[in-house]
């Protein structure tokens, strides 16, 4: 799926189901919760100038259960889908793990 924008790509997470998303990490692992990192930017111009015009980020999906709807629905939103990273003993939560490209220039940064 194509997102305009970070605040879309938030709506679509909420209207999934998901209890948390949180920029960057936190100590202790929540369930059913999606954690964005940056991962890269996209840039474009030329003669020593450019600029950024969108991002790359980084997701990890905490669910209780490996078959849970949360992941089937966050895979199907996601064009490169989600993959199966760890099960975490001390959570007790199954990661998975994706990337999603957000343009920049529609409001809503993440960081907004």
């Amino acid at each position: 799926m194509v997102f305009n924008s970070y605040t879309e790509f938030k709506k679509a997470l909420d209207a999934i189901g998901f209890s948390d998303v949180i920029l960057g990490v936190k100590d202790t692992i929540q369930e059913n919760t999606v954690y964005i990192s940056l991962a890269g930017s996209k840039k474009t111009g030329a003669d020593d100038f450019s600029w950024v015009i969108g991002y790359t980020y980084n997701l990890v999906a905490s669910v209780p259960d490996a078959d849970s709807s949360l992941i089937k629905q966050l895979s199907e939103i996601l064009s490169g889908g989600l993959t199966f990273v760890s099960y975490s003993d001390s959570s007790h939560l199954y990661n998975f793990s994706g990337q999603v490209y957000l343009p920049v220039g529609q409001k809503g940064e993440a960081w907004e």
